[in-house]
């Protein structure tokens, strides 16, 4: 029996090609996005996996303010905690990634993304060495451990361990140990570690063993068995703070301990390393794959509902023939199945081409391992809920029908039915109508975030910064940059108005509340900020040129508001600031000078003459002219270096990458659910005109136009968009406000907007189903009504 089931199916499958093609298709390509979905959401569900002891290592963070949550921890505090608390194995503290310059046998590279841990790196993370000793790798003050794509790039194919390589051109380091290459799913990614050691011989944080600067990444592995459940993690945490209270009376700040699976997924926190992802967009993929798939399968089932009429007899014979309605149900379910399985060889090899282009799109690393056993139980199990989704309504359905009825010709569709396929499309609708809104609100988020005025103008501006000789020949810089009318609109100041990572709470003013803490960002700057920034100056003055007192402070209008004063009078207040006490001179417009998902902070402007970054203001279209006088300026001044020069409006676009990538991904998977969608569409519109060939046959005898004809076959379908149309709405509106929250500064969500979907989501369809429509209005209706 099943045996002629399958030659039945597969007859149907070869005599019946276009539907098969169109059944396929759909679900090949719904399986393949899916597919693609899946694997990056499997790969993002990954990071920190792979750790021997991951279950046990977790990273401090401090919260200070409620609002201010940060990755990093005090040196002093995580060194000390295992010698308190014994339920800590080991700690180990990583400083910020930065970029050193390189030297081997001559050749000089920048490399970026290099990290300061202590000597117990290896024995906490599981980053497996290809040449050296894991134990002793990281014991000595002047050894390095290098990536193995860094180490390739030095040294070639030779072996690096035990060569030296010269750093910033003074200090040598010999080459302890060569990590295989970082997985592209770890929380961390570096080309280079050097020792804590080394980097303690001038760190005053280090030295000091410090408890009230937070400046180092601070991870904990805990004792096997100390924390199985949340109850013993709530302990941990509040040991931890009840310690720091003890230890630090003058501060307030609490600490979590976050799982170090849980740091690439739910890390919003500020002063954390990059390359972060969100668990917010893993569950938003997640169920954009679910929705593509059902769509697929909606759309086999109403292709197979739009042939119902040329499969009824075939039904009605064989329950006369004695054929029972299960065995009917199998049927169906077989070639349901037959066609998933079909669809899944095609998707799969959809999958391999497409995976290159999804790669560079998503910026990873995926790969569709049929090696491995557990991908190969996915795609069965994909294969499978979609054969038997699809292929449920189909199976209830023609098997239902009345053997009698149908062979007389008189089959008519039960209220129930027209009901649930109605549902079916009015899904798919829904399904656009959302997708379509999606798409629309994150386009015009990520075009709002970079047209935002954001205080200041980001554009033609480039930064240089102050590496090697440069620290010490500012003046000589100064100088340099003056002489030149390209490069004369400049300031040096300590950090870009991008992402500033800097804070601190000893600072004292006039009238301020004893009890009070408030985490004031700072940047140091010189008298040229405000000009070549752009920025706007509410009142006061700003730093003079001729002043060489350093105490001199200008601050914003958040911060204003927080002391307590009035824009007006605040100027000539005095300030205390890291016990540097000066006078407020002047206040400036409040400006973004963090991440737009932040709220504008308190700033504090200190005036200083140096500073570890230039930032030159281009003239229009002077650019690469600007940069070649940079060239000489920095080869004259500083010939061991090459220039490094970066642009602030590119660092600040990089800081929404994240985002950019998840909205251009949404948009394309967007666009092909539609593309299913129309397929699906396709498939009803086919069956209303055979459902009503001969009513046609009869209007055009009678006198009816093909547009009226046409008009008639649509006028459903315009209902079903318009329910569509407003049942997604709701939905629409709380998933994307509920997105936009992650924006301190976000768009309003506008009718337009649902009213742009809508449009296009009808537009489409009458597009879609106009064809059908046209192509029975124009048929003979002699064929139609001759067997009447």
């Amino acid at each position: 029996m099943f045996k002629n089931y399958l030659k039945i199916a597969w007859r149907n499958f070869i005599q019946q090609k276009w539907y098969s093609f169109l059944n396929m298709s759909g679900l090949a390509i719904g399986m393949a996005c899916s597919i693609l979905i899946l694997l990056w959401v499997r790969h993002e569900s990954s990071y920190d996996t792979f750790h021997a002891n991951a279950d046990q290592i977790y990273r401090l963070t401090a919260i200070a303010n409620e609002d201010f949550k940060a990755a990093v921890s005090p040196a002093g505090m995580v060194e000390e905690l295992p010698q308190l608390m014994p339920e800590i194995e080991s700690s180990l503290r990583l400083g910020y990634p930065f970029e050193e310059l390189f030297e081997v046998d001559g050749q000089k590279f920048k490399e970026s993304s290099i990290f300061y841990a202590d000597t117990n790196f290896l024995e906490v993370f599981t980053f497996p060495l290809i040449e050296g000793n894991p134990k002793t790798a990281l014991s000595r003050p002047d050894g390095i451990l290098l990536a193995e794509i860094t180490a390739r790039k030095f040294f070639g194919s030779e072996r690096a361990l035990g060569r030296t390589i010269k750093i910033n051109n003074t200090d040598t380091f010999t080459v302890s140990g060569v990590m295989a290459d970082v997985p592209s799913n770890s929380h961390l990614q570096f080309n280079a570690i050097l020792p804590m050691t080394y980097h303690a011989k001038t760190n005053s944080d280090l030295i000091n063993k410090v408890w009230d600067s937070f400046n180092f990444y601070g991870y904990f592995q805990f004792r096997k068995g100390t924390i199985t459940s949340e109850e013993d993690l709530s302990a941990a945490i509040e040991k931890i703070n009840q310690i720091y209270a003890a230890r630090m009376t003058e501060f307030e700040i609490t600490f979590n301990l976050q799982p170090l699976k849980d740091i690439h997924l739910h890390s919003n926190l500020q002063i954390d390393v990059p390359g972060h992802g969100n668990i917010q967009y893993v569950n938003i993929f997640f169920v954009v794959a679910f929705i593509i798939l059902i769509v697929a399968c909606i759309n086999y089932m109403n292709l197979a509902t739009a042939r119902s009429s040329r499969r009824a007899k075939e039904v009605g014979l064989r329950k006369v023939i004695g054929a029972g309605r299960n065995q009917l149900i199998f049927q169906f379910f077989g070639e349901s199945l037959m066609i998933a399985f079909f669809s899944l060889i095609l998707a799969i090899g959809m999958v391999y081409l497409a995976l290159p282009a999804f790669n560079d799109l998503a910026k990873k690393q995926l790969e569709l391992q049929l090696g491995d056993a557990n991908i190969w139980i996915g795609l069965m199990a994909i294969a499978l809920i979609t054969g038997l989704i699809s292929g449920s309504y189909p199976a209830l359905f023609l098997s239902g029908f009345r053997p009698i009825k149908v062979l007389k010709g008189r089959m008519k569709l039960s209220g129930s039915n027209l009901f649930f396929r109605n549902g079916l499309v009015i899904t798919q609708f829904v399904v656009s109508i959302l997708l379509l809104i999606g798409t629309t609100v994150i386009y015009t988020q990520l075009n709002f975030i970079q047209n935002k005025n954001l205080g200041y103008d980001k554009s033609n501006l480039i930064y240089i910064p102050m590496e090697g000789e440069l620290w010490g020949k500012q003046e000589a810089l100064k100088t340099a940059l003056e002489q030149n009318v390209l490069t004369r609109d400049f300031s040096i100041i300590s950090d870009l108005p991008a992402n500033l990572v800097t804070g601190d709470f000893d600072i004292h003013w006039e009238g301020k509340d004893p009890n009070s803490q408030v985490l004031f960002p700072h940047i140091n700057a010189d008298e040229n900020f405000l000009d070549v920034f752009q920025m706007t100056l509410l009142e006061g003055r700003g730093f003079s040129k001729t002043s060489s007192d350093n105490h001199d402070y200008l601050i914003n209008e958040t911060a204003v508001k927080i002391m307590g004063m009035d824009v007006e009078n605040a100027v000539g207040k005095s300030l205390t600031f890291r016990e540097n006490k000066g006078t407020i001179i002047g206040v400036v417009k409040d400006f973004n000078y963090k991440p737009l998902q932040y709220a504008i902070e308190p700033l504090v402007l200190q005036h200083r003459k140096e500073g570890s970054l230039a930032v030159i203001r281009t003239a229009p279209k002077s650019t690469e002219n600007t940069i070649a006088v940079l060239e000489g300026i920095y080869g004259a001044l500083n010939p061991a270096y090459p220039l490094s020069y970066n642009f602030v409006d590119t660092s600040l676009d990089a800081q929404y990458k994240g985002e950019q990538q998840m909205g251009t991904i949404f948009n394309v998977f967007a666009l092909l659910a539609i593309f299913i969608s129309c397929l699906g569409l396709y498939g009803l519109s086919s069956f209303m005109t055979e459902q009503r060939f001969k009513e046609i046959g009869i209007r055009k005898v009678l006198g009816a136009s093909a547009l009226r004809l046409v008009n008639m076959l649509s006028q459903d379908f315009i209902k079903l968009v318009i329910i569509a149309f407003f049942l997604a709405i709701p939905i629409s509106w709380y998933a994307m406000n509920k997105w936009l929250q992650e924006f301190a500064f976000r768009i309003d969500i506008q009718w337009w907007m649902f009213g742009l979907a809508g449009f296009s989501v009808l537009f489409i369809a009458l597009s879609t189903v106009s064809f059908q429509s046209l192509k029975a209005a124009n048929a003979d209706p002699v064929k139609s009504l001759r067997t009447e």
